[in-house]
């Protein structure tokens, strides 16, 4: 994309935040260029996240575990992903399955990108027909309906949507800072914009992505 491309983006991000009446940063500096992953890698990343969220819901560890490595999905673990692997459901702290849990997020907008679901509207939670949509551990489904996958939206559609949930992710800290309530979830944006951020940035490490506002 070209830096006029970009302007033009945050510009009109920035346009779109204020007709929800959220306040924005107009000097936040644009983003770099997209440098988008395979889509097997992004596939692989959507698996690995649909069965480590059953962990989240109390499903066995080492169920999930097995699940995993039947599917050939163990290449695309963090090493975060890999510890948790390691252990006992008894074994893990609040933090751990907290953590788990808001991948529910972060795998709506990967869901978003492969052109599964049409929006991402930053004022609702994922859907309720999301599990419909992927694999079902409970019932041992194969991790087809991700491998079915064909396709990405556009490195520019991403771009824009990552652009617009980083612009949104000062908002939400700006208000936090400022002891007041952001009108969105800073914790809905925040997994959304790391998974975008993931997606586009090939030299990102899924235990260390730069969030910084």
């Amino acid at each position: 994309m070209t830096e006029e491309q970009k302007i033009k983006t945050r510009e009109l991000n920035n346009q779109r935040i204020e007709s929800k009446q959220y306040r924005f940063n107009s000097w936040l500096p644009i983003l770099e260029d997209p440098n988008t992953r395979t889509l097997e890698e992004i596939k692989g990343r959507m698996g690995v996240m649909n069965a480590l969220i059953n962990i989240s819901f109390e499903a066995p560890v080492s169920v999930i575990r097995k699940w995993i490595d039947q599917n050939g999905l163990t290449p695309y673990l963090s090493n975060w992903e890999h510890e948790i692997l390691l252990k006992d459901n008894e074994e893990l702290s609040d933090y751990e399955i907290n953590s788990l849990r808001w991948y529910l997020e972060g795998l709506w907008a990967m869901m978003w990108a492969a052109n599964m679901i049409h929006n991402l509207d930053e004022t609702q939670w994922c859907s309720d027909e999301m599990a419909s949509m992927l694999p079902n551990l409970e019932r041992n489904e194969t991790n087809e309906k991700i491998n079915m996958v064909s396709e990405l939206r556009t490195d520019e559609e991403i771009y824009e949507m990552l652009d617009l949930y980083y612009r949104l992710h000062w908002y939400c800290v700006d208000e936090r800072l400022k002891g007041q309530q952001a009108k969105i979830n800073e914790g809905l944006v925040y997994e959304r914009r790391k998974a975008l951020e993931w997606l586009i940035n090939t030299n990102s490490d899924w235990d260390d992505i730069e969030m910084s506002t």
